[in-house]
């Protein structure tokens, strides 16, 4: 009996074991489960705080037919990307090999005598190519691309996504941001021209695609990220003065200039613009938003019109700031030189002020200081706020035309060039080099080097003439060296009088009558 009684003992408590076991796994279920919810939720919660939809692969990735979402955007943006070509002719002076041989050896002087003449320079024509992209972002058949991809080209070739090409002209162009607009006479469909996005609106970290045709591969798409913004003061050859790029691990290389950068959606960010040669997956492209800007100054005017100011800035290191008088987190730049008959020397800066302010905006960089003052317009007064010896001051400055300095550059470039090339002639003073060379007995003199085949002495005079004398109205001008030949060509411009050249040759005197 007592037997029983503890087998039937025994079988309960295993039951109350085996419902306990149970009763323990479904409590364990629930609360995974319940957690696992949970986890969702909050994971759910941060994408919404952050910003970041929570919608997986299918971002990139189209399940529906395999396509990435780079196909799609390769798809709809290739039709607005066009492949440039470009053609520049120059003429130079060459003169034959063989020419300088027998000239300079004096085994044929002995043997045959020396010659009567020099050999004179022929002159040959080249055609240079170049080769970059774009983009057509109007209907009209307006193009945006870098100024250096078009830059002094005598001919310009646009190749379509289609295969036909068309020839296109510059409407403008602007070398300070290295951005051009050209144009071809066609009309396009919305859906053949590129949207432009909004630059400011990339992350670092966002997806890119950069589109255009490296070492003349047309149609080619490359993908990557923006791996950093705000990038300035590269040195790039010939690069631009205002800098603000977009950095990229997009693969950008030569022929990729002047195409488009975009984003995810498809829309235009940035124009790919430069490499870092010394590096590996980095590049650099300009970003839209100053682009439009520009683009629209191009298409109305042809030039951009920037402010003036007239300073050489100077960034401020952290161990200079106390010794300017700049306190705590004050920042600033430096003003290095005042530059003469400038806007800001008529308003009273000097040399080793320090700027902070700039109308009401304080100054933190060199680089912000450009941006920001090249985006006024000319003739605009606005306030300088300066330190001087520790105290503040305040300038008001009329801002000057920054096109209209580089027009006098390129004037007093021009005048530079006509006293290098006196009457299409190139001279030096007479030396001991060019005495031996030329076998020339007299001790002073101008000496000719080369002779431009427009020159009105071209075929008149040669390389290695000495000129002596020029007579013009009746008045004679000794030639001692090239000062004296500026002189008498003063006297000459503006006139159309007969004048005579004398010269000398092969120890002989000679003259020449010039009939301008």
């Amino acid at each position: 009996m007592e037997a029983k009684i503890k087998f039937i003992r025994e079988k309960k408590m295993k039951l109350f074991r085996n419902v306990i076991i149970a009763m323990t796994l479904i409590l364990l279920g629930v609360l995974l489960t319940a957690k696992f919810e949970f986890t969702d939720k909050i994971s759910a919660d941060e994408s919404d705080r952050t910003g970041i939809a929570s919608t997986g692969a299918g971002d990139i990735y189209d399940s529906g037919d395999g396509h990435s979402r780079f196909a799609k955007i390769a798809r709809d943006v290739l039709p607005a990307v066009v492949n440039i070509k470009t053609e520049r002719s120059f003429e130079y002076n060459f003169i034959s090999p063989f020419d300088r041989f027998f000239d300079s050896d004096p085994f044929f002087d002995d043997f045959f005598g020396r010659r009567q003449q020099q050999p004179q320079p022929k002159t040959r024509k080249q055609v240079q190519t170049g080769e970059g992209s774009g983009f057509i972002y109007s209907t009209e058949g307006y193009i945006m691309t870098n100024n250096h991809v078009v830059e002094k080209a005598d001919k310009i070739i646009v190749r379509l996504n289609s295969g036909d090409e068309l020839e296109a002209k510059i409407i403008g162009n602007d070398p300070e941001t290295d951005l051009a607009v050209i144009k071809v006479d066609k009309n396009f469909d919305e859906d053949k021209i590129a949207k432009l996005g909004d630059s400011d609106e990339m992350w670092v970290g966002d997806w890119v695609v950069a589109i255009g045709s490296p070492y003349s591969l047309e149609k080619t798409v490359t993908v990557g990220v923006v791996s950093a913004k705000d990038r300035t003061g590269l040195g790039l050859m010939n690069g631009p003065v205002y800098q603000d790029f977009i950095q990229t691990d997009a693969a950008i290389n030569p022929g990729n200039s002047g195409g488009p950068l975009l984003n995810i959606k498809g829309e235009v960010i940035g124009i790919n613009a430069a490499v870092n040669a010394a590096a590996q997956g980095i590049g650099f492209a300009i970003p839209i938003n100053m682009a439009k800007k520009i683009s629209e100054n191009l298409k109305s005017d042809g030039k951009v019109k920037r402010a003036y100011l007239g300073i050489m800035p100077k960034s401020i290191e952290s161990g200079e700031k106390e010794v300017l008088g700049l306190k705590g987190n004050q920042d600033g730049i430096l003003v290095a030189t005042v530059e003469k008959d400038t806007p800001a020397e008529e308003a009273g800066f000097k040399a080793d002020d320090v700027i902070i302010e700039m109308d009401g905006k304080k100054i933190k960089s060199v680089e912000q200081f450009r941006f920001d003052l090249a985006a006024y317009n000319p003739g605009k007064k606005i306030d300088f706020k300066v330190l001087r010896q520790g105290k503040e001051k305040t300038i008001t400055v009329k801002l000057g035309d920054r096109s209209s300095l580089a027009s006098n550059k390129e004037e007093e470039k021009n005048i530079e060039k006509e006293s290098e090339d006196l009457l299409g002639l190139k001279v030096q003073n007479l030396n001991e080099e060019y005495k031996k060379k030329f076998n020339i007995s007299i001790d002073n003199g101008v000496i000719v080097t080369d002779i431009d085949d427009k020159s009105v002495l071209f075929g008149k005079l040669q390389t290695g003439d000495v000129i002596d004398k020029i007579i013009v109205s009746g008045e004679h001008f000794e030639i001692t060296k090239v000062e004296d030949l500026k002189k008498a060509i003063s006297k000459m411009k503006g006139k159309k009088d007969n004048y005579i050249v004398k010269f000398v040759r092969n120890g002989m005197k000679d003259y020449v009558l010039v009939k301008p």
